[in-house]
């Protein structure tokens, strides 16, 4: 009796100590092997986590790529976007003169094309701290430009260079934009062919002028313009394209438009309110 009370003591330590065995093996395999509902759970976040990586990364990329968009459109806009010179019927009845030997004061117009051989010896120079990137001028237009933009800016009023130099590739896009659009003879007649246009130069550029440092438009009645109208001679620059002559430059208005032709001459002009085109009369060979 006492035998047999032994072996079951034994029998039951025995199946105490195998089912403590059995509990512990079982939780080891929960450990390494997580539920079924745990897995979704850590699936889920982990999910989660991915979706939400990619939704900021995504948002990030189109927010640079707009801001991207926004700054070419700014840096390098479109040629119909730009206030280019337009010709009027005058233009075919401009007289030629021989005045290449003047640097600054050469005439530009239908009659009087430069070419691309005398311009390629005039240096272009990067204009910095402009709302509008890759823009260039000659570099004295461009010393002289920085004098002004001075004396603008101590009473409060901001220019910016809109367009400045164009190679003659520019100028034959341009034309063969409005070519396209609105056909070959308005092209011919009113638009500026490579050589035609000052701005091929770098001694002519479009401007905005305003009080607000970012504007992209100027008010000409305003009193910033009026100023810079009346000051810009002193520098140098003329308006090229003055109003209720456009007969005689074979131009339309532009007041948007300045053209470097040195002190002497712009004051010359400016007191006697001559055009280039007035001035090569008055004083031809």
């Amino acid at each position: 009796m006492q035998q047999r009370n032994n072996i079951n003591e034994s029998k039951t330590e025995f199946l105490f100590e195998s089912d403590a065995e059995k509990v512990a093996i079982k939780e080891a395999q929960e450990f390494r092997k997580p539920k079924v509902y745990k897995l979704i759970l850590v699936n889920s976040i982990v999910i989660c986590t991915i979706m939400i990586s990619c939704f900021y990364f995504l948002s990030y990329y189109e927010k640079n790529e707009l801001a991207n968009i926004k700054a070419t459109i700014i840096q390098e806009p479109s040629y119909k976007n730009l206030e280019n010179e337009k010709l009027n019927n005058s233009s075919n009845n401009l007289k030629t003169f021989n005045n290449y030997y003047n640097k600054y004061g050469i005439l530009i117009n239908k009659a009087n094309p430069i070419t691309e051989n005398i311009v390629s010896n005039y240096k272009q120079v990067i204009v910095e701290n402009n709302i509008f990137n890759n823009i260039k001028l000659e570099e004295e237009t461009y010393k002289q430009y920085l004098k002004l933009k001075d004396n603008l800016l101590k009473r409060g009023y901001y220019i910016n260079i809109k367009s400045g130099f164009r190679s003659f590739n520019d100028s034959e896009a341009i034309y063969k934009e409005y070519e396209i659009s609105k056909g070959s003879n308005y092209a011919e007649k009113y638009v500026a062919k490579p050589g035609v246009s000052e701005h091929n130069t770098g001694l002519a550029f479009d401007f905005v002028i305003s009080k607000d440092e970012q504007s992209l438009k100027t008010n000409y009645d305003s009193d910033e313009y009026y100023y810079l109208e009346n000051i810009a001679y002193l520098y140098g620059f003329i308006i090229r394209y003055p109003k209720d002559k456009e007969f005689i430059t074979g131009y339309s208005y532009e007041p948007w438009h300045l053209r470097y032709v040195g002190k002497d001459l712009a004051k010359y002009l400016k007191k006697n309110n001559l055009t280039l085109e007035e001035y090569y009369e008055i004083n031809k060979e």
